[in-house]
């Protein structure tokens, strides 16, 4: 029988999050050169706020200061939680009229449950010149108002032992083949399965938008079982699993991936040719009052080519403008994103059907 954990209440990024601090880390044509304008800002710095640890400390290091550098305001970093906490607690201080930061970095189902309990500020599009620089599908709007820009992404993509095959895989199918108690899969309601069977199997994230449809993936999902060794919630025991031989691949955060590479763990990072999965966080601005010249002057800032160069050099998570834009060498790219067109997680879905995905992807992996 494959092992199955059960799911803790830290979110899947949060747990990556941890990996990489224990492994130490690591618009039109025009808008891309717009100028920042250094004017005189009050002496209070801008509070911004990322998810702690490694991220944390790798944006206070080497990307907050860039921007101190560009626009002459200063920037108090913090760390945030990545709990399931952290939205209660900043509603009752959005409620009380205040925040502890000006600005967090939130993921994708933050934002929308954000969104509903009236918790973040909206800005006209208007104000930014920046903003084009953003790859489609990553700003998020509130009608026509923005109340979240792309602030970095994360793939999960295929890892495989090159030892155990003639032929790499290149197809998530490949997972389905005969491969008795071989893989390790993500489990639990979080499992980005549902993206890749969606996807691969059925007509797109649509299907996840009713509980029939969760079923018919589900159903696929259970043929995996014959082929699991193990079904992960945290990226460590994937890790620890795959370096004992106990799996010969799975699914698996890329950026995690690279940095067993670099430990001299042998395997292979492959982006299947239906696309790996791509996840994001954005940066948001807590409703407690009118959103300052400072503030908008940092939203600009992330979107444009600069900011993200930096976040894949030093923090390792992939950008959300298009390479084309980006002076990134071959392998510094490579590190952090891949080619071909992703499966971007359904969050819409995710947060409507929450616990009913939970419940029947537990009950399935327990049948």
């Amino acid at each position: 029988m494959p092992s199955i954990q059960k799911p803790s209440l830290s979110s899947a990024g949060l747990s990556r999050r941890a990996v990489l601090k224990g492994a130490g880390g690591v618009a039109a044509a025009s808008i891309l050169s717009a100028p920042f304008v250094k004017p005189s800002y009050a002496s209070t710095p801008l509070r911004v706020s990322n998810f702690g640890g490694f991220f944390e400390k790798a944006f206070a290091e080497h990307v907050y200061p860039e921007f101190t550098k560009t626009t002459g305001i200063e920037v108090q970093s913090i760390a945030q939680s990545g709990s399931a906490q952290f939205l209660v607690q900043l509603g009752q201080a959005v409620q009380a009229g205040s925040a502890p930061m000006d600005i967090c970095c939130t993921g994708q189902e933050e934002v929308i449950r954000g969104r509903q309990q009236g918790l973040w500020a909206t800005i006209e599009e208007s104000r930014f010149a920046n903003l084009g620089n953003i790859m489609d599908g990553y700003v998020y709007r509130d009608g026509k108002a923005v109340d979240g820009v792309g602030a970095m992404a994360w793939y999960i993509t295929m890892i495989a032992n090159p030892n155990e095959f003639e032929k790499l895989p290149d197809s998530w199918t490949d997972m389905w083949k005969a491969h008795p108690s071989a893989w390790g899969f993500q489990g639990s309601g979080t499992t980005m399965l549902f993206d890749i069977v969606a996807s691969v199997y059925f007509e797109g994230p649509s299907i996840l938008d009713t509980e029939a449809g969760i079923d018919k993936v589900i159903a696929k999902i259970a043929e995996l079982k014959p082929n699991a060794k193990l079904w992960w919630t945290d990226e460590g025991s994937m890790q620890t699993s795959y370096q004992n031989d106990e799996v010969i691949g799975g699914m698996y955060y890329h950026d995690v991936a690279m940095i067993m590479k670099d430990e001299g763990t042998d395997l292979v990072s492959i982006f299947p040719k239906e696309g790996a999965v791509l996840g994001f966080n954005a940066w948001c601005v807590p409703k407690v009052g009118t959103v300052s010249d400072q503030v908008i002057a940092f939203l600009d800032w992330t979107a444009t080519p600069a900011c993200h160069e930096l976040i894949v050099r030093h923090v390792g998570s992939a950008p959300l403008i298009e390479r084309a834009k980006l002076k990134l060498t071959d392998a510094e790219f490579a590190r952090a994103s891949g080619p071909g067109k992703p499966i971007v997680v359904a969050s819409e879905a995710r947060v409507k059907h929450a616990d009913y995905m939970s419940q029947q992807m537990l009950k399935m992996m327990g049948a």
